[in-house]
């Protein structure tokens, strides 16, 4: 057995917001956080987004919708596997993904890459679907 070691905090005031959890609009939990800042060679940000599709009422669906809301105004780059669905050069982006989703699943959406000035943070998130997948 391990000896337990106390965690510890360490205030880092260089450092953007980490990530941000909330629960979505509908029945999504998401989790977005900023895992790549800019560096030399690089000027964007990349941004994993995770949500768990916890449908109650035992709902798939065929199509989502990604809302992110950030701290200043973001350069929209790419989405992996989504659609620019509006926002861009604006501090809110609606991107829209089409995928079957069960009534209880984890997703990873991969990458959303922006352009943002520095101090970028990532302050809303929320996936919303469209209750039907076309088969159920």
């Amino acid at each position: 057995m391990r000896k337990y070691v106390k965690p510890i905090a360490v205030v880092n005031s260089n450092l953007a917001e980490g990530v941000y959890a909330a629960s979505g609009d509908e029945c999504f939990d998401v989790t977005a956080y900023i895992h790549q800042s800019p560096q030399e060679g690089r000027g964007d940000y990349r941004i994993q987004v995770n949500a768990s599709h916890g449908a109650t009422d035992g709902h798939h669906s065929g199509a989502q919708i990604l809302t992110l809301s950030f701290n200043q105004a973001v350069e929209f780059v790419d989405a992996a596997n989504g659609t620019l669905n509006g926002g861009d050069n604006t501090s809110q982006l609606s991107i829209s993904y089409k995928y079957h989703g069960n009534p209880s699943e984890t997703v990873g959406l991969g990458d959303v890459v922006v352009r943002a000035n520095a101090g970028l943070a990532v302050t809303g998130a929320t996936l919303s679907c469209n209750h039907n997948c076309g088969q159920h």
